[in-house]
Formats: C-alpha cells, sequence, structure tokens
C-alpha cells in the first residue's frame, strides 16, 4: 500500500483524529477533577550495612558490594512481608477502634454490612493488642480471628491495600532506604511510614538478636572452657617446679629429644586439624552462599525461641562432654538426640508449609552463622598454635645436642601455658565487644527521618495526564484508521488498481453526488459556471476520456465490466454528455437484458429483440423507428427488455448488432451496454460486434478470483481492447 495514501488517508479523517484526541482530553480533566486528594509522607532509616564490624572473628574479611546489594533487596522485601504490612495493619486497626479521631471512619452502608456487625470491638481489640506483642498473624481459621480479619478488610487496611499504597527505593549508593505512602489523610500517611519501620525493626531484631545472643552465649561458653584450660596449665606448671627444685643440666639433650618429639607430634596434629577446620570453613561458606543466592530473597520470618533454647541447651552438653567418662558421655549424648527430637518435632508441627520452610531455613542459616563463627575462632587458633609449635621445634632442635632436662620441660610448659592466655584473652576481647555490638551487624537499623504528616495534597499531575491522554488518543485513533484502510484491500487510488489489474488505464473519474443533482447538469454551459471543485473535476476526467476515445480511431464501443453495479450506465450517460458538448451524434444501445438501466431511465422503447432487416431495403428507416430520444442533445437509444437470456438467444436473425457498420454511418459514436463479465456471458458475445471494448471499475471493488479471470478475458481480445475506466474515486486519491 502507498505510504502516500495512508497520509491521505489520515489528512481526511483529521476531524475524526481530532475529535477523539478532544474527547481524550476532556475524560482526562474529568478524570483529574473527581480523583481524591492524596497525602504523601516520608520516613528514612538507615541499614548500618556498610559500617564497619567492632568484633571480628577475622582480619582479612572483606567489604562485599555484591553481599550488600543482596542485603538490601532482602531487607525491601522483608518490608513487604505479610508479618510487617500484618502488624501494621493491626495498629491501624485499632487505633481506629480506640482513638477519638480516627484515620477512617465507615459510612452508614458498610457499618449495615455482616463484617461490622458480627464482629466484637472490644474483643477484637484484646486480640489485636495480643498480636502486635506477640508479632503473631491472625489465623483465618479462628472464628473470631475471621471476623477481625474481616474488619480490616472493611477498612481498607488489608495487606492488598497497603501494599498499593507504600513503596520503596534505596538511596543510591547510601546506607538509606526511602519508604513513602500515600493515601488521603495525611495523618494516616505519617502513621504508616513510622509505624512500618518500628514493625521491621522489631520483626528484624528478633531474628538476628536471638542469633546474636546465641553467639554471644557460645562466645562465653569458649572463653569459660579455655579459663579453664588456663587454670588447669597454671597449677600443672606449679606442680612441676615444686617438683623438679633446682634443674639438673646434665639432662638436657634428652630432655630436648623428648619435648622435640612431643612437639612434632603436636605440630602434626595441630596442622591436619587446621586443615580440617578449613576445608569445614569452605563448605559452610558455601552453604551461607545458597542459602543468600539472587533466586531467595526472602528473610526468614519466624522466632522460635524453643527451637534456639534447645540447640543452646545442646551447645552446652558437647561442651559438657569434653573429659567426662565414657557412661557420662553416653547420657549427655541421650539427652541431646532427646533434644534434637524435639526440634525435628518442633519444625513439623509449624503450619503453613512455608512457614515451615521459611523456619528450616532461618535455622540452617543460623546454626551455619554460628558454625562459622566457631570454625573461624578455632582456625585462628589453630594457626597461632601451628606457629608457635614450629618455632618451639626449631628452638628445641637446636639444643637436642646439648642436653635440657627439666629446664626443657619447665620452659615447654611455660609456652603451652602462655598460648592458652593467649587465647583466653582474645575470647575475652571478643566477649566484650559483643556486649557492646551483634556479632552481626545486620540488625543495626536506625530511623534517621520520622514521617511527617503532608501540608498539602500531591499534583494530581493534571498537566502531564491531560498531555498522555491526548496523546495516546491521537495515536491510537491515528492508529485504527490505518489499519482500517490497511486491511481495505480495494482499488481505491488509480496507482494501486494499475499495480493490481495490469490495464491500461483511460480515466480516473472521481465520485460525485448525483441525489442532489442530475447528471446532465454537471455539463450545462449556459454562460455561468455553478459547478462544485469535484463536478469540475469529474467534467475534466470525462474530457480526458472523450479524448482518448475520438483518437482510437474506432467509433462503436461496448461498455463492460467484470461485476455489477461498477457505473457502466453512469459512464456511457456521462460520456454521451461531454460528447454532445462537442456537436457529436451519439447512439446508445442497451444490450444489458439483466438489468437495463438505460432502458428504464431514459423511458426507451425495447426494441433491440424485435429488430431484423430480413432483406429490407429501408433498413435506415425501420432502425429510425426502434429509436427513442434522449435529453441528452444529439443522442439516440436503442431500449431492450429486461430478461434472463443472452443476446445469440434472444436476438433474430438480421438483428440490429448485425448490422451496426451500416447504423454507424449515421452517428459518431455508438456506445453499447453489456452485463458484467464474472456473472454474464453477454459482453462476451457482444465483443463481435464491435470495434472496441472500456472495462469500468469501481474504486470500492476488491479483486478477487473471478475478476481475474474477467481481466483475462480483456487482455486476450488483443486491440478490441481500449482501457479501462476507474470510477467513484475518492477525489483527493485521483491524483495518488
Amino acid at each position: 500500500m502507498d505510504l502516500m495514501y495512508l497520509l491521505h488517508a489520515l489528512l481526511r479523517k483529521k476531524w475524526i483524529i481530532i475529535f477523539c484526541t478532544v474527547i481524550g482530553l476532556l475524560a482526562a480533566f474529568v478524570f483529574t477533577m473527581f480523583k481524591p486528594k492524596s497525602y504523601r509522607s516520608l520516613a528514612q532509616y538507615s541499614t548500618g550495612f556498610t559500617m564497619e564490624q567492632k568484633v571480628k572473628i577475622k582480619e582479612e574479611a572483606s567489604f562485599n558490594i555484591y553481599e550488600i546489594d543482596l542485603r538490601f533487596n532482602n531487607v525491601i522485601e522483608t518490608f513487604k512481608s505479610p508479618k510487617v504490612i500484618g502488624m501494621v495493619s493491626y495498629k491501624l486497626l485499632l487505633h481506629d477502634l480506640e482513638d477519638k479521631f480516627p484515620f477512617r471512619t465507615l459510612t452508614d452502608e458498610k457499618k449495615n454490612k455482616p463484617e461490622y456487625k458480627n464482629a466484637n470491638i472490644d474483643k477484637a481489640r484484646q486480640i489485636l493488642r495480643s498480636k502486635i506483642i506477640n508479632m503473631d498473624m491472625l489465623n483465618p481459621f479462628d472464628p473470631e480471628e475471621k471476623k477481625i480479619f474481616d474488619l480490616i478488610k472493611l477498612y481498607g487496611y488489608d495487606d492488598n491495600a497497603l501494599a498499593g499504597k507504600i513503596s520503596f527505593s534505596r538511596v543510591e549508593r547510601t546506607d538509606f532506604i526511602n519508604i513513602f505512602c500515600s493515601s488521603e489523610n495525611p495523618l494516616l500517611s505519617a502513621f504508616v511510614v513510622n509505624a512500618i519501620g518500628e514493625q521491621f525493626i522489631r520483626f528484624f531484631n528478633n531474628i538476628y538478636g536471638s542469633r546474636a545472643q546465641e553467639s554471644t552465649a557460645k562466645l562465653d561458653s569458649f572463653t569459660a572452657s579455655k579459663k579453664a584450660e588456663v587454670d588447669r596449665l597454671t597449677e600443672k606448671l606449679k606442680e612441676f617446679r615444686q617438683k623438679i627444685g633446682t634443674p639438673n643440666v646434665a639432662d638436657r639433650a634428652s630432655a630436648a629429644m623428648s619435648v622435640v618429639q612431643e612437639l612434632t607430634s603436636n605440630f602434626q596434629q595441630e596442622q591436619a586439624k587446621l586443615n580440617n577446620l578449613r576445608g569445614d570453613l569452605n563448605a559452610v561458606e558455601e552453604q551461607l552462599r545458597s542459602l543468600v543466592s539472587p533466586g531467595n530473597n526472602s528473610l526468614p520470618v519466624n522466632n522460635n525461641a524453643e527451637i534456639l533454647r534447645l540447640r543452646k541447651e545442646n551447645e552446652d552438653y558437647e561442651l559438657q562432654k569434653a573429659g567426662k567418662s565414657d557412661e557420662e558421655g553416653r547420657r549427655l549424648q541421650t539427652q541431646i538426640d532427646a533434644n534434637l527430637k524435639k526440634i525435628q518435632q518442633l519444625i513439623a508441627s509449624n503450619t503453613p508449609d512455608r512457614q515451615r520452610k521459611i523456619e528450616k531455613s532461618q535455622l540452617k542459616e543460623s546454626d551455619l552463622i554460628d558454625k562459622k563463627i566457631e570454625l573461624q575462632q578455632k582456625i585462628s587458633a589453630a594457626e597461632e598454635n601451628v606457629k608457635l609449635f614450629r618455632k618451639q621445634k626449631d628452638e628445641y632442635e637446636k639444643i637436642t645436642a646439648t642436653g635440657g632436662g627439666e629446664e626443657v620441660i619447665l620452659k615447654a610448659k611455660e609456652d603451652e601455658l602462655r598460648i592458652a592466655s593467649q587465647e583466653y584473652e582474645q575470647l575475652k576481647k571478643s566477649l566484650q565487644a559483643s556486649l557492646d555490638l551483634d556479632v552481626n551487624p545486620e540488625n543495626n537499623f536506625k530511623q534517621t527521618m520520622v514521617g511527617q504528616p503532608a501540608f498539602k495534597p500531591e499534583s494530581g499531575g493534571r498537566a502531564m495526564l491531560l498531555g498522555v491522554a491526548g496523546v495516546l488518543m491521537f495515536f491510537l485513533s491515528s492508529f485504527i484508521i490505518l489499519a482500517l484502510e490497511f486491511l481495505d484491500s480495494s482499488y481505491k487510488t488509480p496507482s494501486i488498481f494499475q499495480r493490481s489489474t495490469r490495464l491500461k488505464l483511460l480515466s480516473s473519474l472521481n465520485h460525485i453526488e448525483m441525489k442532489r443533482k442530475p447528471l446532465n447538469e454537471y455539463f450545462r454551459t449556459n454562460g455561468t459556471v455553478d459547478r462544485t471543485d469535484e463536478g469540475n473535476l469529474f467534467v475534466e476526467s470525462l474530457r480526458k476520456l472523450r479524448y482518448e476515445l475520438e483518437n482510437s480511431g474506432k467509433k462503436i464501443f461496448l461498455v463492460t465490466s467484470t461485476r455489477e453495479q461498477e457505473g457502466k450506465t453512469t459512464v456511457i450517460e456521462a460520456l454521451a454528455n461531454s460528447l454532445s458538448l462537442t456537436k457529436k451524434k451519439v447512439l446508445l444501445v442497451d444490450a444489458n437484458f439483466s438489468n437495463n438501466t438505460l432502458t428504464q431511465k431514459f423511458e426507451a422503447k425495447p426494441t433491440l429483440e424485435q429488430f431484423s432487416l430480413n432483406g429490407q431495403n429501408n433498413a435506415m428507416d425501420k432502425f429510425l423507428s426502434t429509436t427513442s430520444m434522449t435529453p441528452i442533445p444529439n443522442t439516440d437509444l436503442v431500449g431492450c427488455a429486461e430478461g434472463n437470456y443472452t443476446p445469440s438467444e434472444v436476438l433474430p436473425k438480421n438483428n440490429l448488432l448485425e448490422n451496426l457498420s451500416r447504423i454507424a454511418e449515421k452517428y459518431d459514436f455508438i456506445f453499447m451496454e453489456g452485463a458484467s463479465l464474472n456473472v454474464h456471458a453477454d459482453s462476451k458475445e457482444l465483443s463481435k460486434y464491435v470495434e472496441g471494448i472500456i472495462a469500468v471499475f469501481s474504486a470500492k471493488s476488491v479483486l478477487k478470483q473471478n475478476d481475474r479471470d474477467s481481466i483475462e478475458y480483456l487482455k486476450g481480445t488483443g486491440d478490441k481492447f481500449v482501457g479501462s475506466v476507474l470510477n467513484n474515486v475518492e477525489p483527493d486519491n485521483i491524483e495518488l
């Protein structure tokens, strides 16, 4: 399809496009006029993710940007979690039920609903207070709590309603998160942004606070154990000093060799232990990475204090097993197994399935972090031990040749006590620091900006909305018009017609309104020109067609078409009017037996089927008796009767058509109308009586297979086919 045609199609429908655009602007204006006012509040919170930890188990801990981004995503998802949003919903409903100035007041219509009538307000307040204190969710399967849940929805404080009003965003390249809330009440917006942060901090502290307490308890246990070891080594050193009195230097070599052997064994054991600990640490870190992978953005949302208590108890039992007898160790192991069974039962009893999975994930992550801390501490201690054992072994290997005795053994015991004392001091420092700051800095959330009620509503964005609505309607209406034009496969323009049919085009006749003005009125030349632009264009196009026929060297023409109602009668009548202006004498022959429009329009005598010479000499006189006068100057008409037959079936021998060459001597042009080629064979039978064939096509027609067959027939007539006329073309499409 031609691009120029599409552009002209848009120009022709410009008023429709303008009307649609105006409708869009009016609709947007009305929408913004009745749009309720919205007040927006902002609160800001600091996460502390990039703050340096005060407690460092390993000095080489790095600053991981990827993990920080992951934590921000997890925090935002936790802000959106059902538990945090649920706590805000409960606080909002509790406020509206208790405060003198509620954020929202139910209408009489809503108060008459069952959700409000069935609710026990006093009991609802008690349940809501309990849920907020314990951070528990309402159980939809409990009848009383289900009523509260329905009441929350009635007030518009449910999860879906709040989620659509709250938005979260990280302040780029900072530790801060902005929380926005928009609602019809400025106090409500401010309350939500402050309450959601408060409930989030409570929730997050419950999760990581328990973990931090557990880590502190473990550090306390390690410190106590190491202190006991230091006390034991101190006592042993004291007893040994009392035992040896003054050392005997004669035994230095043998004592040094004994110490070397012991140090070598300790060094190898400690090195193997260090390798195992590093392998375990790598495994734990790999599991932690899998837990905080990009596809797992949800944070734990359950705090099971009983499970944590049992785990802590098991850890204490593990520490107590050291140095115990086999029987006592089995008893402690039995208690540990019993606690593990209880933990499994508690985990399995939690519902629904999603909550149980989240709790398992929480416990697993907590275990892994604790285990990581423990392994890092053990690795740190083992590395120091390996260094000291290697150094001592090297020193005592040098003095094996010189002897050592009790002095060497005494020095070894002192070194052992010194190592244990260093480990004890390091644990004491970590324990003291953990009392000031949790081991994990993830719960260092602080509210740095308190949400305030907005003084004025948000801008309605009327100008932007009007612009968007206008542009959308403009392009939408234009697209629909282009789509309709594109789907329209009719000829429409002369260029499309010629490209589709490959026929010679004599002229293109534009559409004219003949109901208000008869066709012959367009050809009147009384000195005044009252034709419209469309009328002038039509007359000029007829003049071009007249010129083509006058220069064709032919006088007798058959005017036909591929289908009915293409405008053959109109073209013949218009040609007769145009030729009459040049004083040409024209004969019209209506041979369209299936639709004798010419005969009916000019009320001519149906004499075509009756004319026959039969050897008569006065042929012209007999012919003149069969013609009828028309209102068109110098134009006669031979009519026919309407019927379902072809010319060969109804015309007699030596009929008028066989004598057209004789009759043509009296006329300048003879135009014969035949039936459509797609349906009837009339025009094919009539073609042998004429010198030229003219095919009329309507610009509103669509090329189909029957039309293709008829067009091939016209091309097969050779020189007889003079050309085609494209009728009923829109004036704007004439030049396209």
